[in-house]
Parts: C-alpha cells; sequence; structure tokens
C-alpha cells in the first residue's frame, strides 16, 4: 500500500516537474496592446512610444514582418522563444512585435498591416528608445 502511494506521488511529480518545462517561460499574448497600437496607426500617428502603453516588465523588443520565423526571432533578440507566432511564418497580413525580458519572450503582440507597416525607430527597441515607427499607408 506505502509502495503504491509513493508510486501515484512520484507520478504525479513528474507530471508537474514535465508542464512546468513546456508553460515556463512562455510569452503571452497582448491583444489589447496590439489593439491600442493600431489605434493610434490608424488615427495617423507614424511614431508611438511604447513604454507609456505597457504595464510590464521588458528590456528589449523587435517587431517582425510576414515570412519571419521562430529561428530569426531568437536570433535577432538572442533569446529562447516559447510562444505564438499568430503564423507569421506563413500570412503576409500582419506583423508581430516581440517583448523580451532577459533571455526570454515575455509578450507577443500581433498587429495588421491594415494601418501600415511597422518598424524600428532606431533599431531594437529598448524602454529608452521604445519609438514604433508606422509607414506606407
Amino acid at each position: 500500500m506505502l509502495k503504491k502511494r509513493f508510486l501515484w506521488i512520484f507520478a504525479a511529480v513528474l507530471l508537474i516537474a514535465w508542464l512546468s518545462l513546456f508553460f515556463m517561460n512562455r510569452a503571452t499574448e497582448d491583444l489589447v496592446l496590439g489593439k491600442k497600437i493600431e489605434d493610434l496607426a490608424k488615427s495617423d500617428k507614424t511614431e508611438i512610444p511604447l513604454s507609456p502603453l505597457t504595464d510590464f516588465y521588458w528590456d528589449q523588443a523587435m517587431v517582425y514582418g510576414p515570412y519571419t520565423t521562430k529561428d530569426n526571432i531568437e536570433e535577432s533578440l538572442n533569446i529562447q522563444f516559447k510562444g505564438s507566432t499568430h503564423g507569421i511564418e506563413s500570412l503576409e497580413d500582419r506583423f508581430l512585435l516581440v517583448f523580451a525580458k532577459g533571455n526570454h519572450a515575455v509578450k507577443t503582440v500581433p498587429l495588421s498591416r491594415m494601418p501600415g507597416d511597422y518598424s524600428e525607430k532606431n533599431g531594437r527597441l529598448t524602454p529608452e528608445n521604445d519609438v514604433l515607427v508606422v509607414t506606407g499607408r
């Protein structure tokens, strides 16, 4: 009886450890932030500061265009990327803004191309250099 109970506890601990490895450091999607950015872009703003719009900690970010792969994201930000790419590797109607803290992505923000194309003003985005540029309307 004791041996059986120990086996069940061990199996439960093993399952929890395996699940935590899968979900740990996974970037969450922020559709609300995406809507705010798109609304600003639709209102003819060509430069959008990101820090006032974010309510989470981040130390770098980049925006990725259509046909960008997960490997490109990991390489350019020097991070481990766990999260949704929202289909940018095969779709051309959206951009993906990826925020990172340390070695992991913390937020992904899908952005529609309807208001325009997105880019960084001065290279990689940081809380001090946080201007997202909208062009091509």
